[in-house]
């Protein structure tokens, strides 16, 4: 996969933000409750996080043990109780652009490229949602494993009206109180400039202060695009930020397939850790910070814990 990787990278600008620098059908009833706002948080006062771990180059680590690690809340060192660096099923939303930027041709190729994210990327205990915007936000499949009514949905999306792309992400972000799953994230699938949104940048980062998700925000950027519809690089680069993710602005929607395959290499290769807190909780806001002390490496995880 990485070997795809480079091959396709190539012609993309990635914006990587870094800090200000699906169980089987048959299984579904099984399922937990959901686990809330903050599924890192449990009832036993245990914060959990995924963690990135890039070299500086941007090659992903994955070889390092729960030793090379250190977690702090509030500039005091924490003790790990959990640490794996194997693959974790993962609660997936997908928000994709429907706006009358991609009728034709553009819309065809970026339902295919969902599809191979989907098929492809995912596992069978991974769960996806699904949601199309246009002027309007449409959750077009909540929480679910089945694949197949997944993708009828996704072949369904017809292109129309303008961008409320803020909103769309902003409700994204909404359905994670109702995840199943404990590592998170969101696939943002956008074309061009916001253009309807009520909704601000600044409204999103605020509610996006210490999350545990993942944001990875694919933004589709013509060039000969009038300047008013261009993708803003550095907006959605700090929202993918505040959200531990990156984003990715690309030039043609022929470059999805290349940019949906760095995002499934990412969430293949990620560490989850979590420590019971030794401060007691205060119903405030507590800074978490993850480093890898002994290492040159960009680490991106959670930044912060409401308990």
């Amino acid at each position: 996969m990485r070997s795809r990787c480079a091959r396709l990278a190539r012609g993309a600008l990635i914006v990587l933000a870094l800090p200000y620098a699906m169980v089987p059908a048959r299984l579904a009833a099984e399922r937990p409750a959901a686990l809330g706002r903050d599924a890192l948080q449990t009832s036993s006062g245990m914060v959990t996080t995924a963690v990135t771990v890039r070299e500086r180059n941007g090659r992903l680590v994955s070889n390092l043990t729960e030793h090379d690690f250190l977690v702090e809340e509030d500039g005091r060192p924490q003790t790990l109780t959990r640490f794996t660096s194997e693959r974790t099923p993962i609660s997936v939303a997908i928000a994709i652009d429907i706006s009358q930027s991609l009728i034709g041709e553009p819309m065809q190729v970026t339902r295919a490229a969902a599809r191979r994210f989907i098929e492809t990327a995912l596992r069978p205990d991974d769960e996806v949602a699904l949601v199309s915007f246009n002027h309007v936000v449409n959750v077009v499949a909540n929480w679910t494993t089945d694949r197949t009514r997944l993708l009828a949905s996704l072949d369904a999306l017809a292109p129309s009206g303008s961008t409320a792309l803020y909103d769309a992400v902003f409700r994204t972000i909404s359905l994670f109180t109702t995840r199943h799953l404990q590592r998170a994230a969101i696939v943002v699938i956008s074309d061009g400039a916001d253009s309807a949104s009520d909704r601000t940048p600044t409204q999103l980062k605020q509610q996006l202060a210490g999350t545990d998700l993942f944001l990875y925000w694919m933004a589709v950027d013509h060039a000969d695009a009038r300047p008013a519809t261009r993708v803003n690089p550095y907006t959605i680069a700090e929202i993918a930020a505040q959200a531990n993710g990156y984003s990715e602005v690309i030039g043609r929607t022929e470059d999805l397939d290349a940019a949906l395959t760095r995002v499934s290499d990412e969430l293949d290769h990620q560490y989850v850790m979590s420590y019971v807190p030794a401060t007691p909780a205060t119903g405030g806001m507590h800074t978490v910070r993850v480093s890898v002390p002994n290492g040159n490496y960009v680490v991106r995880a959670r930044r912060g814990v409401v308990r």
